[in-house]
């Protein structure tokens, strides 16, 4: 006998002789029991007998019907429009672009839900006692549907305005703030769904009130303040030396800005305007901060100690005038100045490390004209004292600048296409030469390094550089663990720049390979816009063209740490015919630039 029969039958065994009626009453509960088993277990993975989900009867449905049963009706209320009501506006909305039946995930809950109210089981089998019990569906969220219902209630709310206030001329306007509306959105979804599993066609939404930011009250409060400040001029006293001006209505107008902060508006004077308004007078009081520099002298250099400057204290002035236009007083506000420290301070200049001379190189000038040197020295000038620290990037064009008339340069030469031309800023490439090498010999990384188009034999043989502005660049890094000082000094005949910085341990070795693949130079052609209609003039060549590799080996306390190569092709020096405008060169030609 099963054991729901033996408990039902000990009863009757304790009452010791069994009578009939007791014996069939345990052969009936018995007969029961074992039909109550066999429909147990006949329901094990159904849904109980009397169990809905939002109305859908799913009681005794294997899962797979259930599910299908909850995915078509549940599915069919959510595809039918609901008119979401909001004052005398309104939109519909179809459900189902927000909402999806989760129908697996909602027999589930049916599913756990009945059994959980079942109090009798029997082992992992709950009794199926016939019940009543409605269960809510799962609902997934699509975020596209949410968004755009949430941008739909948006257009029929009003948005709250604050408060604002400017000043106009002398006086201080007020725009009074609006008040505004704003819908709930979590609880117009949760409506939403609710009326549509009911079935039901609409639902009402109730507008909740929005208080602005700033209200009328505080914009007026902060006009009353700008109203005091510009009620007439603030007189200027700089300690220590009187009167020095004063600030009219209209002044002090122009330095009040509002500040919209936590509900309420603050008058404040612009730090950059008052700094403006009182510099010009405050300005004979002051002194120019002086940066640190540095003074070399042979292999060594030596800091020179910055100075402090000073200047108007513009927080103290701001206060100052404030309180002088809204206080009691007199209308007087007592200026004060501050220290203002240079750019570069002697701490920071001695912490670049540039101690000592740690690669210099020299290069002649050649046969130069004066304009040449000129820009040589020119060129000199505006490279002196460049500090590139530690694993900056040192571009010639960006510290040279363009080489224009207006910035002091003349006209000199330059090679354009094989030919000798003039141009202005002539000579620039005799300083990036100079530069290249004591980078070269620093063992700096060299980014980027153009050679002339020719061999010029006052520069090393594979070591030049030319640059252009706009075109070719010089480019190197500093991969050393200090600053580098890039010193410059030149006469008419030389120019050198020298490198200071903090030695350690760099050595450098270079060959030179021997010129190869030479070119032997041939007659070119070439169109001179300037020159006379139909002219035509024969600029003798020189040398031939060759192919040259400079390997440079780096190394840093006995270790290599680099090896590179500098290859350059050297074009010949071309004879070329020049024709005047109309001429007509017998084979290919390049046309001159009318400018350097």
């Amino acid at each position: 006998m099963t054991e729901i029969a033996a408990r039902l039958a000990r009863p009757i065994q304790r009452l010791g002789k069994p009578s009939i009626f007791f014996v069939v009453s345990a052969v009936v509960v018995a007969v029961l029991g074992v039909a109550l088993l066999a429909r147990a277990y006949t329901l094990r993975d159904s849904v109980l007998p009397g169990v809905s989900v939002a109305g859908v009867d799913v009681g005794g449905l294997a899962p797979t019907d259930a599910r299908a049963r909850i995915d078509e009706e549940i599915g069919a209320r959510l595809d039918q429009p609901v008119e979401i009501v909001v004052g005398d506006k309104s939109l519909r909305v179809t459900p189902s672009n927000i909402f999806r039946v989760d129908g697996a995930a909602s027999e589930q809950a049916a599913y756990d839900s009945a059994r959980a109210s079942v109090s009798a089981r029997l082992g992992a089998l709950a009794v199926p006692f016939a019940m009543h019990k409605d269960v809510q569906p799962v609902l997934r969220i699509h975020e596209s549907g949410r968004a755009a219902l949430a941008d739909e209630l948006a257009a029929l709310t009003k948005r709250a305005v604050s408060a604002r206030v400017a000043m106009e001329g002398k006086d201080a306007v007020v725009v009074p703030s609006r008040e505004g509306t704003a819908i709930d959105d979590e609880a117009v979804l949760a409506s939403l769904r609710e009326t549509a599993l009911a079935g039901l066609p609409s639902f009402d939404v109730q507008l909740q009130s929005v208080e602005p930011a700033i209200s009328t009250e505080a914009a007026e409060r902060a006009a009353t303040t700008a109203r005091t400040i510009t009620a007439g001029p603030v007189k200027l006293e700089l300690e220590g030396d009187g009167d020095i001006g004063q600030l009219g209505r209209l002044q002090l107008a122009s330095l009040i800005r509002f500040e919209p902060k936590a509900g309420a508006v603050n008058v404040v004077l612009d730090p950059a305007s008052v700094e403006r308004k009182l510099h010009p007078l405050v300005k004979p009081f002051t002194d120019n901060p002086e940066d640190a520099t540095f003074r070399v002298s042979g292999a060594r250099a030596y800091v020179i100690k910055s100075k402090n400057g000073t200047t108007l204290d513009v927080q103290g002035a701001q206060r100052a005038i404030y309180e002088a236009g809204t206080g009691p007083g007199n209308r007087r506000a007592m200026l004060g100045l501050t220290t203002l420290r240079p750019e570069l301070t002697t701490k920071d200049a001695k912490a670049l490390g540039i101690r000592e001379e740690i690669s210099t190189f020299t290069t002649d000038m050649g046969a130069s004209s004066s304009n040449r040197i000129w820009n040589v020295h020119l060129l000199g000038n505006y490279l002196d004292g460049t500090i590139l620290e530690a694993g900056q990037t040192f571009s010639y064009n960006e510290v040279v600048g363009p080489r224009t008339i207006e910035r002091g340069f003349r006209e000199g030469q330059m090679i354009f296409g094989g030919v000798l031309i003039p141009s202005i800023g002539g000579g620039v490439c005799q300083t990036a030469t100079t530069i290249f090498n004591a980078a070269f010999e620093a063992g700096l990384p060299v980014k980027e390094r153009h050679n002339h188009s020719w061999y010029i034999s006052h520069y090393p043989l594979g070591r030049d550089a030319t640059v252009s502005w706009g075109g070719p660049d010089l480019v190197f890094r500093n991969d050393l663990k200090h600053a580098i000082l890039i010193d410059v000094s030149y006469t008419d005949a030389t120019f050198t720049v020298t490198f200071y910085g903090s030695k350690q341990g760099r050595k450098v070795s270079s060959t030179t390979s021997s010129p190869s693949n030479h070119t032997q130079p041939t007659m070119q052609y070439a169109i001179d816009p300037t020159a006379t209609a139909g002219s035509e003039t024969v600029v003798a060549g020189g040398g031939p063209g060759f192919d040259v590799n400079v390997h440079r080996k780096v190394y840093e306390h006995g270790k290599l740490i680099r090896e590179d190569d500098f290859f350059t092709r050297y074009t010949p020096q071309n004879p070329t015919t020049v024709y005047g405008p109309g001429g007509d060169p017998p084979g290919p030609y390049i046309i001159l630039p009318t400018s350097g």
